[in-house]
C-alpha cells in the first residue's frame, strides 16, 4: 500500500470512528449542476457543525487534501476527478427565524432560504428565489440577481478556517463585499458555516407574487432544462452584458464536444449530453479569445475549475 492509500485509509477510519458518513471513489458528476467530473477518492457528508469540524480535523490529521462544496452549482471538476476528499455540506440544513433575522446553515439552498423568509412574511431575500446554490456558496460569492445581492441583506456569517480549525464571526462591515466577491474568496481555507440575514417585515402575498415573477423571468430567459453552472462570466462593467456580447458575435449555439453556448441565453454554457470538463474549458477559451479580439475585453470566469491534484 503506497503512502497516499495509507493516508486515505487512515482518514476513512477516523471518519468512521466519529460516525461521519462518507463514500469512497465517489462520482462528482452526481454532485454538481454541470453533471461533469470524475471521481473523488472520498466524499464526506457532515450533518452538523460539530461533524464538519470533526471531519476537517480527521482529514487534516491524516494529511489528506480536501475541499468543501455545497450544491456544486459553480464548480467544474476535472474529468480525472479529485485526489483527496470532497466535503459536501448539503446535509447541513437548518433555517430559523427570530423577529426579522433569518438564520441559515450553509447546506440549505438559497432558494429554500427565500421561501422561509416569505413564509415568515419577511422581505429582502426575494432575489434569491431560483438561485440553485447553497447558502454558504451564495454568501461566499455575494450572489445576486434582479437588483438584489447578499451584501444588501447579510447581518453576519460564521466562518471556519479549515487550516487551523478556528471558527469566528465576520460582520457585514468586515466581509469586503463587491461584485461576486467577499473576503471568503480571498482565503481558500475559509468556509462559511452559517449566515444571518437582516430582513424587513412585509406582506406575504406581495412577497410571493414578486418571487413568482422572478421565477417566471428565469424560466423564460435561462436554459434551466440543461445542466449548467449558471452564468459563466462576470460582467466586465455594469453596463456590459456578456450574453448580449456573445449573441452579437454569433456564438449562440457554438458547440465543442458536449458543451454548448446556450441558444436561449448566450451567457450560459450548457451540457447538451456527455460534456467533459475539457469541452467546457475549450469553449471558455474560445469565447474569451473571441471577446478579446472583438471588444478588447478580458472576460473573467465565475465558474471555478478544480484540478485533479
Amino acid at each position: 500500500m503506497n503512502n497516499f492509500c495509507e493516508k486515505t485509509a487512515l482518514a476513512c477510519r477516523a471518519l468512521s470512528d466519529k460516525g461521519i458518513s462518507f463514500e469512497k471513489d465517489a462520482p462528482l458528476s452526481m454532485r454538481t449542476s454541470f453533471k461533469i467530473g470524475g471521481n473523488a477518492d472520498i466524499a464526506v457528508f457532515p450533518e452538523t457543525e460539530a461533524q464538519l469540524l470533526a471531519a476537517v480535523a480527521a482529514l487534516r490529521g491524516a494529511d489528506v487534501r480536501f475541499m468543501l462544496i455545497g450544491n456544486g452549482t459553480n464548480l467544474l471538476f476535472s474529468d480525472k476527478g479529485y485526489r483527496g476528499a470532497v466535503i459536501i455540506t448539503k446535509k447541513m440544513r437548518k433555517i430559523s427565524v427570530d423577529g426579522n433575522i433569518l438564520s441559515v446553515l450553509c447546506g440549505d439552498s438559497f432558494t429554500e432560504a427565500a421561501v422561509a423568509a416569505k413564509d415568515a412574511s419577511l422581505t429582502g431575500l426575494e432575489f434569491a428565489y431560483g438561485i440553485p446554490g447553497s447558502c454558504g456558496g451564495a454568501v461566499c460569492m455575494n450572489a445576486g440577481a434582479y437588483g438584489g445581492e447578499v451584501s444588501g441583506v447579510l447581518l453576519d456569517m460564521r466562518v471556519l478556517d479549515t487550516a487551523s480549525g478556528e471558527v469566528f464571526t465576520v460582520s457585514k462591515a468586515d466581509a469586503d463585499f463587491s461584485y461576486r466577491h467577499s473576503v471568503i474568496r480571498d482565503f481558500p481555507n475559509y468556509a462559511v458555516i452559517s449566515a444571518r440575514f437582516a430582513l424587513r417585515h412585509g406582506d406575504k402575498n406581495e412577497i410571493n407574487a414578486y418571487m413568482q415573477d422572478i421565477m417566471g423571468r428565469r424560466r423564460d430567459k435561462q436554459p434551466l432544462e440543461y445542466p449548467s453552472a449558471g452564468s459563466v462570466f462576470k460582467r466586465p462593467a455594469p453596463d456590459m452584458y456578456v450574453g448580449k456580447m456573445l449573441e452579437d458575435l454569433g456564438l449562440k449555439g457554438f458547440t465543442i464536444g458536449g458543451a454548448q453556448v446556450s441558444q436561449k441565453h448566450a451567457g450560459f454554457i450548457i451540457n447538451v449530453g456527455g460534456a467533459t470538463a475539457s469541452d467546457v474549458l475549450a469553449l471558455v477559451d474560445h469565447i474569451k479569445k473571441a471577446v478579446l479580439a472583438a471588444y478588447s475585453v478580458e472576460l473573467e470566469c465565475e465558474i471555478c475549475a478544480v484540478s485533479e491534484e
